[in-house]
């Protein structure tokens, strides 16, 4: 219905647009704050488990009880041939991850009332969709890592170090091949799509879709904490995030997200194993990755499309939300403080 602004009927469409966009805005900043909420508390939980573990290890390696947090920092370090291994590296993520994650999703779920099932729930087409997109997310992926290292070589001659994640397999034993196959190909991935695409997803979406792409994709490359991880991570997730939306599922970019760290470790995975031709086994997995992800832009592409629905508030009322909650801003000042910290400490 067609109002005009002259009308009889214009008085009553302006009081229920002002009435939706109230609405629209207390709806918004529940959700907002929840999510911001939610994250920061992911941030503590981490914090807290990394003191569990190392407990946990000390005990174990000691072969003696150690409940003290600080008793095991001690014994940790008087065995710091232990502490540089990959299996401590790696077991101690996988810790750390699995048990912030599940307590996170409980509190979520009871506390908040957040329920991210719907975004988990299989179905057949869902890994097919997954294997169709995943060429061009790792497309992306490496040529964003290239246009990075050309800047980092740059930045290098001047003398600024930008520093990078480093999951070289430092101890090749087969436990610590194992924990950093678990860890990096599967808990990780399925830690941050249940993380940083299915909360954030299920509770931005209902403001609009590609706000929720946005936000997740932004969140989820600052999250990484140094800039080569975070700008390829936001890239390729703001196709992965549209890929959520469109199946109503993180089941897709589950499988893409296996897809990228499987090409990301393959490296780290053929030195630990001693392959012979890793690095041109390597280079071949890459140029396939350029022609279907070339193939996937040329051709379906156009498909990345996402309809939005009516909203009282204007796009930029929308973004102005989530972007002024002091809770989020809070969160994403810690994220950014962290990466221009360890720039720094690098320099």
């Amino acid at each position: 219905m067609n109002f005009d602004p002259t009308g009889k009927d214009y008085p009553l469409y302006n009081t229920q647009l002002a009435e939706a966009r109230r609405r629209e805005k207390h709806l918004m900043f529940l959700n907002c704050t929840k999510l911001a909420a939610l994250l920061i508390i992911y941030v503590v939980l981490q914090r807290i488990t990394v003191y569990a573990y190392y407990s946990v290890a000390a005990t174990a390696h000691s072969g003696r009880l150690i409940l003290l947090p600080t008793s095991a920092q001690d014994y940790l370090r008087e065995n710091q041939d232990f502490v540089r291994s990959t299996f401590f590296n790696m077991a101690g993520n996988l810790f750390v991850v699995a048990v912030s994650v599940a307590v996170l999703l409980v509190l979520a779920r009871l506390a908040f009332k957040v329920d991210i099932k719907d975004m988990m729930r299989p179905r057949a087409e869902h890994i097919p969709q997954g294997l169709k997109w995943m060429p061009l997310c790792l497309l992306i992926n490496l040529v964003i890592s290239y246009i990075v290292a050309i800047l980092q070589s740059f930045l290098s001659t001047v003398g600024v170090t930008i520093p990078e994640s480093d999951f070289t397999i430092n101890t090749p034993d087969t436990a610590s091949i194992v924990m950093q196959f678990v860890y990096v190909i599967l808990l990780g991935p399925l830690a941050e799509e249940l993380v940083y695409r299915g909360l954030i997803l299920t509770l931005i979406k209902p403001f609009g879709k590609w706000l929720a792409v946005f936000v997740s994709a932004l969140i989820f490359g600052l999250m990484h904490g140094n800039i080569p991880q975070m700008a390829s991570s936001f890239a390729s997730a703001l196709v992965m995030g549209v890929v959520a939306v469109q199946c109503g599922s993180i089941i897709p970019t589950l499988v893409i997200h296996i897809c990228n760290n499987l090409m990301a470790s393959f490296l780290d995975f053929s030195d630990a194993f001693g392959w012979e031709y890793g690095l041109e086994i390597f280079a071949g997995i890459r140029i396939v990755i350029y022609l279907a992800g070339g193939f996937a832009v040329f051709v379906y592409a156009y498909r990345l499309r996402i309809r939005e629905e009516q909203y009282a508030l204007t796009t930029g009322q929308r973004f102005g939300q989530v972007f002024t909650n002091i809770p989020m801003l809070i969160y994403l000042a810690y994220l950014i403080g962290k990466i221009v910290t360890d720039i720094i400490k690098a320099n």
